[in-house]
């Protein structure tokens, strides 16, 4: 009997960064720190000291935490889809025993398989499921083929016209700042109170890290699903659960949240409960017909969804997992003891359009990928009109209330130093200040201003929007970064601080207090933080680096 083990760091490790073949070597799934990850069969290990409920944990990570392994690329074990193991590790923020409900997940290979492909009947439920949109409401438009967008997304509802069910996972934003909320605000004006109104939003760990009134109030009225969670709040707009009647089926929408709550909605005086997800499915379900069809929404890692699914009972019909790492979702369900199991993918950029039916007592799935791609003949790329002046209103709005300034300066630099500009380096690296000047890098800020001028590009206000300004600026949302260009014009352009880190000290020093990458980590991942997959999907660290290439200064 085998598990799987995750190769973290291949593409660093050969110095690639996020090459196209990348995608599907690596299984698609990506780690909290930005890094691929593969599949390796070994052998699995036995329980581990600390395992409260006796489940072996397969695949215990090997050296450090997950985390700091990330940066280096360790190999980590953990149960990945058709995997033999289902048992949570560790590393996670919920106790096994709670996950698993205090019983051993089953382990052999029948548990969890691939479901098999059949044809979908006439009758069929038709589900559009998508998750952890993460603030991308839109291609950012750095790179030609980019794939999602609301815009695009309603389009293709309002073409299909028979879809059953719309489920969005949840995770609607990546953080917490003006523009998250700002966001947020948008996207539950597209997805909840337009023509083409969703049916179910889960609630993730990134959804509650928001101030929870300003939250509640975005999404009050709408259709907010959190089963094991519970508020005080007479604004808390979740409700336990969703239900739906199509044609001749009563459908049943749960949602439940694996990991432990924030910090900042623990402890004395906390607001919001988490409680026992199988205890709460559970719930849920009591005195409910057999024939309702029963849908759950997960959020959790893959190995921790696999793990609680054998003990929620009654028996799911089909389970979406919302875990971030996968960019996009699994063509064909697995099968994790008897229920079918799809994973929603990130950022809206492909969509996964479900068949769901009963086969006597066992429920079957079909599973068609939907890349969400701009049409190559209407300009703008196509997407529901409505949608896009929505959106163009939502730029305006950040624009004209000065977000990009309100997030200026939020967090300290990362050695606690000041930025300086890059010409202030010019004096003692004429080399790599030659080649700079040679380079893209150079010029970074006025390729946003040659789009926001350009209405068949962009048009809209680039250059107030966080987003964009991030990747193309020094310092950005850091103590002494870049504010705007009025205010630190010193600082626009991807500069010799952007990778090295602020300079003041390393100047005052006269050179002796050294400058290397930011945070220790090879270059190849700093290059990443703005060259990822979708803004640079054919990036290659050795190929790209060649057109920069400079040094210390020959002595």
């Amino acid at each position: 009997m085998t598990s799987t083990t995750l190769l973290r760091g291949l593409c660093v490790a050969f110095g690639v960064a996020t090459a196209v073949t990348t995608l599907a070597q690596c299984g698609k799934r990506v780690d909290d720190a930005g890094v691929y990850e593969t599949t390796v069969a070994v052998e699995p290990v036995g329980p581990v000291a600390g395992d409260d409920d006796g489940a072996g944990l397969v695949g215990q990570p090997v050296g450090t935490a997950r985390g700091d392994a990330a940066a280096r690329g360790d190999l980590q074990t953990r149960a990945t889809p058709n995997s033999g193991a289902t048992a949570a590790t560790t590393s996670d923020h919920a106790s096994s025993a709670e996950v698993a409900g205090g019983a051993t997940p089953a382990t052999d290979a029948a548990a969890i398989a691939a479901a098999p492909e059949l044809p979908a009947p006439p009758d069929a439920l038709r589900i559009l499921i998508s998750g952890s949109m993460l603030g991308r409401l839109e291609p950012c438009g750095c790179a030609s083929g980019q794939l999602g967008g609301l815009a695009r997304r309603v389009q293709h509802i309002g073409e299909q016209r028979d879809y059953d069910l719309l489920l969005e996972g949840g995770d609607m934003v990546a953080g917490k700042t003006e523009l998250d909320k700002l966001k947020l605000l948008t996207a539950a004006q597209v997805l909840f109170a337009m023509e083409h109104t969703y049916d179910a939003l889960g609630v993730g760990l990134k959804d509650l890290a928001l101030p929870l009134e300003e939250w509640s109030g975005f999404l009050l009225g709408g259709p907010a699903v959190a089963t094991n969670l519970a508020c005080d709040d007479p604004m808390w707009p979740a409700t336990p659960y969703r239900d739906k009647q199509v044609r001749d089926h009563s459908i049943r929408i749960a949602s439940l949240l694996l990991d432990e709550l924030p910090e900042s909605l623990r402890g004395e005086g906390a607001r919001v409960r988490r409680t026992s997800p199988t205890t709460a499915w559970s719930d849920v379900f009591t005195g409910v017909d057999q024939d309702v069809i029963r849908v759950a929404l997960v959020h959790g890692r893959d190995d921790r969804i696999r793990a609680v699914i054998p003990n929620l009972q009654p028996k799911p019909d089909l389970v979406v997992g919302v875990d971030p790492g996968y960019i996009e979702p699994n063509s064909s369900a697995a099968q994790v003891a008897g229920v079918p199991l799809v994973f929603a993918g990130i950022r809206g950029r492909v969509l996964l359009d479900v068949r769901l039916w009963r086969d006597g007592d066992a429920a079957r799935v079909a599973c068609d990928l939907v890349p969400l791609a701009g049409s190559k003949t209407v300009p703008g790329g196509g997407g529901d009109p409505n949608v896009k002046a929505f959106l163009l209103t939502h730029r305006e709005d950040v624009a004209r209330e000065n977000v990009l300034e309100q997030m200026a300066e939020q967090q300290p630099t990362p050695s606690g130093s000041t930025y300086v500009g890059s010409q202030t380096c010019s004096g003692c690296h004429p080399s790599a200040m030659a080649a700079w000047k040679k380079s893209k890098h150079s010029h970074a800020w006025q390729t946003l201003v040659d789009a926001e001028n350009d209405p068949s590009r962009y048009g809209w206000p680039v250059t107030k929007y966080p987003d964009c300004v991030g990747c193309h600026v020094i310092g950005y949302g850091q103590k002494t970064g870049f504010v705007s260009y009025e205010k630190t014009p010193h600082l626009s352009d991807v500069g010799c601080e952007r990778c090295h880190g602020p300079g003041l000290d390393h100047v005052m020093s006269g050179g002796q207090k050294p400058l290397g990458i930011i945070g220790g980590i090879t270059p190849s991942i700093m290059c990443t933080q703005c060259h990822d997959y979708e803004q640079s999907p054919d990036f290659v660290y050795g190929d790209r680096w060649q057109v920069i290439k400079h040094g210390k200064e020959p002595k």
